[in-house]
């Protein structure tokens, strides 16, 4: 088991000249404490550098190495830092010493480039050559799983990923957690089987071919197996460019993450530019109806002595009307030959008779005048209808409004924008926009790529269904030669169908212990007396379950910390590969009795573990009730200036 013994820093960081770490060989906790910005985040990028050549920042972007060096000594030209890592590993000894300094002919280095990174690595006494140690390093912890061993408060967040099939970053995670117990012994050796299987299905192909009888049916598997050959390498292709693009989509979408507040504010504002652009084009279209309205309001100044004109009108309009009718009933009733009346059904005597008729003849041509006479008042009164005051001036004053409130409501999203605008001064629009574009574009060529994955997966299995069946049909006609290469396929196509069900049931039982003793762990941390389990999926999220049986579907950030170290502490207790875990202020959103659960329980999760804490975090007092023997060493960050902090072992 890797084994921290050391650390040694020389202006790595903060920490100004030669520094020193010293870490018990026993088993237990150590603890380094410190307040913010004082080196515990360095610290444990200083494990990283050595081990791996990075230095990482928040959301585990790589930071630039002119970054990294001591700011107090680059201020006097001196630039560059060392690291050297002392550990043990079973029966060796190890010193990994990496550092990192400007190249020759650079006098102030400006980028990485001006940057060179040399490494050597000592075990017992001797120093590995390049590859060797290149080798060793990743044997004893290799770079994708380092996340389990190495990790702060952030990185804990991203486990929660593990219960969502959509995120690639949980995908990325359940990779490495299968990495770290062992799974991909079992899947290469799987994989090296169907290499050799492919090989012998091409044996017996070329076997088949050197009979007669069996010609053509070797031909055709031949031919099977070149095209196999093609889909492979396609589906190989498709495989990484679709582990590319998960891998871009994984860094977008946590660009995104980031500046999830800053992309609020601009989809925000994208919609109020096309909300503004809308009133507008409404305002416009309210203001030409009130326009066309205005273009009449002065009849409104008239609206009296119009409708003065108006009720003159109409009164000589039914004046009018009675004499015409009156007219028209006489007219009528002296071309009717009848004896009654229309009206009254009375008798018409002759007397009355001769009265219409001199009536009728007296008024001569006024009939008709008055006809004319009414049809001239119809039309004043139409024509004064449409300048009608009252109705006109509501109309008017309807249209106005509208506007108005048009202008107000536009005045108001107006100022909201502006607002968004002020939000945004500081923030690379274009940048979070080419983001976001690229993340769509890449979900769209993910999509594509899978959906071509898709069919060349079932050209495979068309294929192999085709190849199986010549070969039953090539059974009855085997020869000596046929039948040798026959047994060989077979036997590969065996051991290939075991080792894959091996996988199956391998990860099956993985998980099943993996859920057993995260759950172990769950209920020794969480202050909750209802929770009863954790359970697994199949990528190794872990969801609560309550003791009624029913999963909690919402957890709070320190119950995503309790949940995710239950799963470091679960991974570390199966994986045959074991190390120290450094964790960087992993208590911070924990009240005071999950973190006195958490120290208590650390060292039955890993045998070696190194705190990165401040003391509000986890008071010393605490640490030493609870640790107990178990405790191995305490050290203190002490801030000398602004850029420099020196490490000291505590004494008190």
């Amino acid at each position: 088991m890797l084994h921290l013994t050391a650390l040694h820093l020389e202006n790595f960081g903060p920490f100004k000249g030669k520094q020193k770490v010293e870490i018990s060989t026993k088993d237990g906790v150590t603890v380094v404490y410190g307040e913010n910005m004082r080196g515990k985040t360095s610290l444990l990028n200083a494990i990283r550098f050595a081990f791996f050549g990075k230095v990482l920042g928040r959301g585990a972007k790589v930071l630039a190495l002119q970054k990294v060096g001591n700011w107090e000594e680059a201020a006097l030209g001196r630039f560059g830092f060392q690291v050297q890592l002392e550990f043990r590993d079973e029966n060796h000894v190890y010193k990994l010493t990496r550092s990192c300094h400007p190249r020759r002919g650079v006098t102030v280095p400006r980028s990485d480039d001006d940057y060179e990174i040399e490494y050597f690595l000592d075990r017992d006494g001797s120093v590995l050559g390049p590859k060797q140690a290149e080798l060793e390093i990743n044997r004893l912890l290799p770079e994708q799983i380092s996340r389990f061993f190495l990790f702060d408060g952030e990185l804990l967040q991203e486990y929660e990923d593990l219960l969502s099939s959509e995120p690639d970053m949980g995908r990325k995670i359940s990779e490495a957690i299968e990495r770290i117990l062992g799974v991909p012994v079992l899947t290469s050796a799987r994989s090296t089987l169907l290499q050799l299987k492919e090989r012998s299905d091409n044996r017996e192909a070329i076997a088949a071919q050197g009979d007669q009888k069996t010609l053509e049916f070797g031909n055709h598997l031949a031919s099977l197996y070149a095209n196999r050959l093609v889909l492979n390498e396609d589906l190989q292709r498709h495989m990484s460019d679709l582990e590319a693009l998960r891998a871009q989509k994984a860094l977008l979408e946590e660009a995104m993450k980031k500046k999830e507040r800053v992309a609020v504010l601009l989809e925000k504002k994208d919609t109020l530019v096309l909300l503004v652009k809308e009133i507008e084009t409404k305002r416009a279209a309210k203001y030409g109806e009130l326009q066309l309205a205005m273009s009449e309001a002065w009849s409104s100044v008239l609206a009296y002595p119009i409708s003065q004109a108006m009720a003159t009108l109409r009164s000589l309009e039914r004046s009018l009307q009675a004499e015409t009718m009156r007219a028209e009933v006489l007219r009528s009733l002296q071309l009717d030959a009848k004896s009654e009346c229309p009206a009254c059904l009375q008798s018409i005597s002759s007397e009355a008779r001769s009265r219409i008729e001199a009536a009728v003849h007296s008024s001569g041509g006024a009939h008709s005048n008055q006809a004319h006479e009414l049809a001239a008042v119809r039309r004043k009164v139409a024509a004064l209808e449409q300048y009608g005051g009252a109705g006109r001036l509501a109309n008017i004053r309807l249209r106005w409004d509208a506007v108005e409130e048009s202008t107000v409501d536009q005045s108001a999203k107006k100022d909201e924008l502006e607002e968004i605008v002020k939000q945004l001064e500081n923030v690379d629009e274009e940048a979070l926009r080419k983001t976001k574009t690229d993340l769509e574009s890449a979900n769209k060529q993910i999509d594509a790529l899978d959906r071509g994955i898709t069919k060349t997966i079932e050209a495979l299995d068309e294929n192999k269904a085709d190849s199986e069946g010549i070969r039953k049909r090539l059974d009855k006609l085997a020869g000596a030669d046929l039948a040798g290469a026959r047994k060989r396929r077979q036997m590969f196509a065996d051991l290939h169908r075991l080792f894959d069900e091996a996988v199956s049931v391998y990860r099956e039982q993985l998980r099943k212990r993996v859920e057993s003793d995260a759950t172990r762990h769950f209920l020794a941390l969480t202050t909750e007396p209802d929770y009863k389990a954790l359970r697994i999926n199949d990528s190794y999220g872990l969801t609560i379950v309550h003791n009624d049986g029913s999963d909690i579907p919402v957890r709070s950030a320190g119950a995503e910390h309790v949940v995710a170290l239950s799963l470091v502490g679960a991974l570390q207790n199966n994986a045959p590969l074991r190390g120290p875990i450094v964790i960087d202020s992993p208590f911070g959103r924990l009240d005071r009795e999950h973190t006195r659960n958490i120290i208590r329980a650390l060292p039955s999760m890993a045998k070696q573990v190194i705190l990165l804490v401040y003391e509000e975090e986890l008071p010393p007092a605490l640490a030493r009730q609870e640790l107990k023997g178990q405790l191995r060493g305490e050290w203190r960050l002490e801030r000398r200036t602004a850029k420099h902090t020196e490490l000291v072992e505590r004494g008190d």
